[in-house]
């Protein structure tokens, strides 16, 4: 009997063992469960999130400007969220594919202009171009033509006049008979006048070469008379490349002339080219006056 006692009483203890560890099992189950349930909301959550910031994401780019050697644009967030912009992917026309790395950052509504990325342009190259940021979004201007974006910069609507002549009174001078440089808003009635010079500045992004056609002419008021033209003076002169956003003096003459009106336009008729000599544009830097004493 006492056996039996003592069996009876390890059967109980074993059955309370079992009994708590099918509670464990069942309570790690049920917890495991919950981790897994909750680790699975976060990576939902987390990615709506980010699909929320992605699509939140906008950004707009033009303003491409063309004449350069590298690539310049402007960029505006116009969405929700910053963004950072890793990626610019370049196209050529002819089928060449290039890949860069950036590093911008753009708050909500910020705009920012990003200046000299990019491979080494030409002017006669044809391009296309897109930014990616690090939430995957890709975007690029407005192409303006089938043929993409021209870095040649040709004159038209939008366009800078290449050249501008900036009215410093000096700017514009005139050989007198001392051999001085005079402003020549006023010219002398009496004796000839032989040579001219005037600052130019050219406000492209890249060199300009005038061409030797280039002339400054004078006619008088009543347009019936004969017109004093001048060449250029390449002695003078020398180079005629001026760099881009710089100035140059440019001389004319000699050609001795003899101004006895009362009244003269003068029309600087320039030609010029940019990196291919058999592509000359003709342009005119405006219409100068001056009167005669």
């Amino acid at each position: 009997m006492s056996l039996l006692r003592k069996r009876r009483g390890v059967s109980g203890i074993i059955s309370g063992v079992f009994l708590v560890a099918v509670a464990v099992m069942i309570f790690n189950v049920l917890a495991w469960q919950f981790f897994q349930y909750d680790a699975y909301h976060r990576t939902v959550l987390e990615r709506d999130q980010l699909a929320w910031e992605r699509y939140n994401e906008r950004l707009i780019v033009y303003l491409p400007e063309v004449g350069v050697s590298k690539l310049n644009f402007t960029v505006r967030n116009y969405g929700s969220v910053s963004a950072h912009i890793v990626d610019l992917f370049f196209i050529f026309n002819n089928g060449t594919h290039l890949y860069y790395r950036l590093d911008v950052w753009l708050g909500p509504g910020a705009l920012k202009r990003i200046a000299d990325v990019g491979p080494t342009l030409q002017l006669t190259d044809v391009y296309y171009f897109q930014i990616g940021t690090e939430r995957g979004n890709t975007t690029g201007p407005i192409p303006t033509g089938s043929g993409g974006i021209s870095n040649e910069p040709t004159p038209g609507q939008g366009q800078a006049m290449p050249f501008v002549f900036g009215f410093g009174y000096d700017d514009w001078q005139y050989l007198n008979s001392s051999s001085q440089w005079t402003a020549a808003w006023r010219l002398p009635k009496t004796g000839s006048i032989g040579e001219f010079r005037i600052i130019l500045n050219n406000t492209y992004n890249a060199p300009v070469t005038i061409h030797l056609q280039t002339r400054l002419a004078y006619y008088p008021e009543d347009w019936a008379s004969s017109s004093a033209v001048y060449s250029i003076n390449t002695v003078k002169t020398g180079s005629l490349k001026i760099p881009a956003k710089s100035a140059k003096t440019i001389y004319f003459g000699p050609n001795p002339c003899q101004f006895n009106k009362a009244r003269y336009y003068c029309f600087v008729e320039i030609f010029f080219y940019l990196d291919n000599p058999s592509q000359v544009y003709g342009t005119q830097v405006g219409v100068l006056t001056c009167y005669t004493v």
